[in-house]
């Protein structure tokens, strides 16, 4: 007989389909053990940890999802808070440009009005020395016109220092002759 798949439920007959009602030449008691010890093996250690396994992975992945929820909602805020440092950075920057601008604009005031301060002054003290050598030149050219018309005057003699003299009052509208 050959033996196939099937052979512990079969007859050693000729039919095709026939059980063997032969527990002992079946092993059929030993197979509903074997299947029993199985299931109970089952039930007994691999269904609860793998019950307490497929809690902890699907735990894990709502965590995961939670945690992906928040990363991207502080993603969101820190980047709502960049957009904004931007934005606060660039209007001091205006502003400190256009104040920094001001000091500039200022000081070159400041600067400016101290040199035509300066230059008036210059101005002014070289009027003043030209108005003085001008009145000491005067002085000093009446000095000399003055001394030499004296000296001609005191070489005269006494008639002819008289007679200037009258006319000179005369010239300048004084009494009449």
């Amino acid at each position: 007989m050959m033996w196939n798949v099937f052979s512990f439920f079969l007859t050693n007959e000729e039919s095709f389909i026939e059980i063997n009602t032969n527990i002992f030449e079946t092993n059929l008691i030993n197979l509903i053990i074997l299947i029993g010890l199985l299931i109970y093996g089952n039930k007994i250690s691999f269904q609860p940890t793998l019950k307490i396994r497929q809690k902890e992975i699907s735990q894990n992945i709502e965590n995961a999802q939670k945690d992906v929820v928040i990363a991207s909602n502080f993603y969101s805020l820190s980047e709502q808070g960049f957009m904004q440092s931007i934005f606060w950075l660039q209007a001091w920057k205006k502003f400190y440009q256009n104040e920094k601008l001001d000091i500039v604009k200022n000081k070159y005031k400041l600067v400016e009005n101290g040199i035509n301060e300066t230059f008036l002054t210059a101005e002014n003290l070289i009027n003043n020395f030209e108005n003085k050598s001008f009145l000491s030149l005067q002085r000093y050219i009446l000095f000399l016109a003055a001394s030499r018309i004296l000296r001609k005057f005191l070489s005269l003699s006494e008639n002819e220092q008289s007679q200037i003299v009258e006319n000179t009052i005369l010239k300048l509208g004084g009494g009449e002759k």
